[in-house]
């Protein structure tokens, strides 16, 4: 359903599809398909989504990055959400709010739910369950917007990574080439004063003087000093200091740990560089890499050195390979024998359906039914799915339990052939059926089942009876229209749609 929910006192709710929440306090709203489980109390509601790993990516892309982004910078970042998300959990919930395992603010990763745009489905598809490992295991990754020309230590920010070789600072060249992300903020004194009570901070009256005493190997401030005249001083941590103003004042209001620090004519004033703590990836550098034609693995390996992107620990991630006729992408090198069988499949599918123009297919061969369904939002039994010219197959363990490996390829193919022709006036039966009646799998026995009911079935059966029921009626409806009218008839009514009675 897809309807406002209003949660008013002590509430719990747990329901599944597309749902809006809306906070009446702030008029902020949250709109997305998924399993909801919402909570209302005296404080407010929590609001948990339960969502597949690449939906959740490319929703985190949709808020992290921007829209014209290099596709390979795009494809580094995708890589980078699905490790961080896939490495948790990252949030612990306290006793007062739901358990989940990620927040949807910047103290985890960021995300924007809704339509995202192409750019970023490509990236997310392209990058389907890759992500970053490090000496057999996925590795702790993190990014920010720009480190301001120098990585810093993972152990700096988070003294747990200490041993993670692959998080240390290093000198970033690419992300200056598009300037040092300079900004200046200013803070009064009453301003100070009000933040330094809220948080506790025992500081010298009146100050006169405040700087940095303290910095890391990148320079990023790690202490501050703040004295009076008679040169009292309290020293404050950097990241508290930062939080405490940001809390108060606006977040991004000091931007990064990279700055100088003054006291001038009673006004606390920061001139710093860079945005964000600026562990791992960059992502102006990561931009700016990819317009210098480096690739996606080149960029993960200057911010992760010594890692490798892979889907499990025995591959290399989607390796891609080109033929005449279409591209084949599967985690291993497909041999020249497998190769030439899928252009021989390719080649009788299109002697049964002969193309009206060039087509080029994408055929993904999935290592596992996991990542199928991530792939195609389709259940585990489906054998495979086509979307345009993109075939996703299951892997071949499981088409060979499933039956012919030729026989489901050869449906697909026929598939793709016949829905480039088709339009929205054809029925989704018709079509089905189509390429059943191609396939020779079409059987000529009546079915008593409605158009309705087919195409219901077809497009989300409960199982694979009900999905095979519904392929067999479709099927055998357009074995008799061909005997009735001839192949060459039903094929334009794919533009024209059935004319009003026929069916």
């Amino acid at each position: 359903m897809t309807a406002p929910l209003v949660l008013t006192g002590p509430r719990e709710l747990s329901a599944g599809g597309t749902l809006k929440v809306i906070d009446n306090d702030t008029g902020e709203q949250k709109s997305a398909a998924g399993l909801w489980h919402l909570r209302s109390d005296r404080n407010g509601i929590d609001v948990v989504l339960t969502l597949s790993s690449e939906r959740y990516v490319a929703a985190v892309l949709n808020a992290e990055t921007a829209g014209d982004e290099a596709p390979e910078s795009l494809r580094a970042m995708a890589i980078v959400a699905r490790t961080y998300a896939l490495n948790g959990p990252h949030y612990s919930a306290q006793p007062a709010h739901l358990p989940a395992d990620l927040c949807d603010s910047t103290g985890c990763q960021a995300m924007r739910l809704g339509e995202v745009s192409a750019a970023i489905d490509d990236a997310v598809r392209d990058t389907a369950g890759e992500t970053v490992w490090f000496q057999g295991r996925r590795a702790e990754v993190f990014f920010s917007e720009h480190c301001g020309g120098m990585t810093e230590d993972a152990s700096t920010v988070w003294p747990r990574l200490h041993g993670a070789t692959y998080l240390r600072r290093h000198p970033d060249p690419y992300c200056l080439r598009r300037g040092t992300a300079a900004w200046h903020t200013e803070v009064s004194s009453a301003e100070f004063s009000s933040i330094a009570s809220a948080q506790g901070w025992q500081l010298p009256e009146p100050l006169v003087a405040a700087k940095v005493v303290q910095r890391s190997g990148s320079s990023r401030a790690l202490q501050a000093e703040f004295s009076d005249a008679h040169s009292h001083s309290t020293w404050l941590m950097a990241s508290a200091l930062r939080l405490g103003i940001d809390r108060t004042l606006g977040w991004n209001r000091i931007r990064s740990d990279q700055y100088e620090l003054a006291l001038r004519g009673g006004i606390l004033v920061f001139d710093g560089h860079g945005y964000g703590h600026g562990v791992g990836l960059c992502q102006t550098g990561a931009a700016e890499m990819a317009s210098e034609h480096k690739s996606t693995k080149e960029i993960l390996g200057f911010y992760f050195p010594g890692t490798a992107v892979r889907i499990g620990l025995d591959d290399q991630g989607w390796r891609i390979t080109h033929t005449p006729s279409f591209t084949v992408r599967s985690t291993q090198i497909e041999s020249a024998a497998q190769l030439e069988e899928l252009e021989g499949i390719w080649r009788e599918a299109m002697q049964r359906f002969s193309p009206h123009g060039k087509l080029s297919p994408e055929i993904t061969i999935a290592p596992s039914t996991e990542l199928f369904r991530q792939l195609t939002s389709l259940p585990g039994w489906v054998l495979a799915s086509t979307q345009g010219t993109r075939l996703v197959l299951q892997p071949a363990s499981v088409l060979n339990k499933g039956g012919s490996i030729r026989k489901v390829m050869l449906h697909e193919m026929l598939h793709l052939l016949v829905e480039s022709e088709a339009t929205y006036h054809a029925p989704l039966w018709f079509r089905e059926g189509m390429v059943e009646e191609l396939s020779d799998e079409a059987l000529s026995s009546a079915s008593s089942m409605p158009h309705e009911a087919i195409d219901n079935a077809l497009r989300s059966a409960a199982s694979w009876s009900e999905s095979e029921r519904a392929h067999r009626a479709a099927g055998a409806r357009v074995h008799m229209l061909a005997e009735r009218y001839g192949m060459s008839t039903l094929r334009g009514w794919l533009r024209s749609g059935l004319p009003s009675g026929v069916a």
